[in-house]
């Protein structure tokens, strides 16, 4: 018998994602949060050796042996591809091969930065992004077999320092997002979800980047006009029992 392990947080939107496709699975799993925030738990070493990019979500499988899977889109499918519980696939190529199209155009848009850039303390924000930064370059030095996975870390919390108050970034992400939306819009013209009846994995990512789309304020295109399909899907997706079970929050972090 398997088991499932998920390292993950409650606000993090690639966790949700995670929790979203476990729930709509209908498979057990446990899960250890990892405060990213106060504690920036996910650069501690221990969890650096699991994950080399002191990033959630982790998952574990173990199964006689553990097989260890990092990046939210690729533990999707792998949740996905588990014989057990519900299906998350459609059935002819034809459909997988728009999944993967739909699932990568969400997976796309950076929801990160976009969050820092918009979120209601710049203060704040930038106070977790210098905490991961200083943590970082100080377990470096602590752990010189950790070095490259700690430098990598600190260049990445840098650059989302730079780029959320980069107005001409910020813009090229929203555009691609919207670009993103638009194609969302037209494969739910004649559908109940996005690949037609069945709620599928490209669902799954897609339930999570609306709902973040919606905390960062994003009204004209989540309960406007500008996308009548997506806004009528995204009450659907919301009344679904996973959404609550998987805690699809809509909330700030340390406000």
């Amino acid at each position: 018998m398997y088991s499932l392990m998920l390292y993950h947080h409650p606000l993090s939107v690639c966790s949700m994602k995670v929790r979203l496709a476990l729930e709509e699975k209908g498979i057990a799993w446990s899960g250890r949060v990892i405060d990213i925030i106060q504690e920036q738990e996910q650069l501690d070493p221990w969890y650096v050796k699991l994950n080399p990019k002191g990033v959630i979500p982790t998952l574990e499988f173990s199964n006689g042996s553990t097989k260890v899977v990092t990046d939210s889109a690729r533990i999707i499918r792998f949740i996905a591809s588990i014989p057990e519980g519900n299906s998350l696939l459609p059935a002819s190529e034809e459909e997988l091969q728009s999944m993967e199209h739909l699932i990568d155009l969400a997976d796309d848009i950076d929801l990160q930065i976009l969050s820092y850039a918009r979120h209601p303390s710049m203060e704040k924000s930038e106070k977790i992004l210098d905490a991961r930064i200083n943590k970082s370059l100080f377990l470096a030095e602590q752990h010189p077999d950790l070095k490259h996975s700690y430098i990598a870390s600190a260049e990445r919390s840098e650059k989302s320092k730079t780029f959320r108050v980069d107005a001409t970034h910020i813009k090229e992400v929203e555009q691609q997002a919207f670009e993103s939306l638009s194609f969302a819009e037209k494969q739910l013209s004649s559908h109940t979800f996005l690949l037609g009846e069945m709620y599928s994995l490209s669902d799954v990512i897609w339930t999570v980047v609306l709902s973040r789309l919606d905390l960062l304020g994003y009204t004209d295109w989540i309960h406007g006009n500008e996308f009548p399909q997506l806004k009528s899907y995204y009450q659907r997706a919301k009344g679904r029992r996973s959404f609550s079970l998987a805690q699809i929050q809509n909330e700030w972090w340390d406000k």
